[in-house]
């Protein structure tokens, strides 16, 4: 059986990548040209935060 709070992490990192993903389609399609820097910079910290949560997942 898996543990709850797994499951809801694994939940939480999927959304957060659909939303990065789409943030980042986005900022590819134009959108946004005035705020692209920080927004790019928050994509770019989200996919860091989704990588290093897989591999402290992976790790335990």
């Amino acid at each position: 059986m898996q543990d709850p709070n797994t499951s809801n992490q694994d939940d939480l990192i999927f959304k957060l990548d659909k939303d990065r993903s789409w943030l980042l389609e986005n900022l590819d399609k134009g959108k946004w040209p005035e705020l692209r820097r920080e927004l790019a910079e928050l994509e770019r910290k989200i996919s860091k935060l989704i990588i290093s949560v897989q591999e402290n997942n992976v790790d335990s």
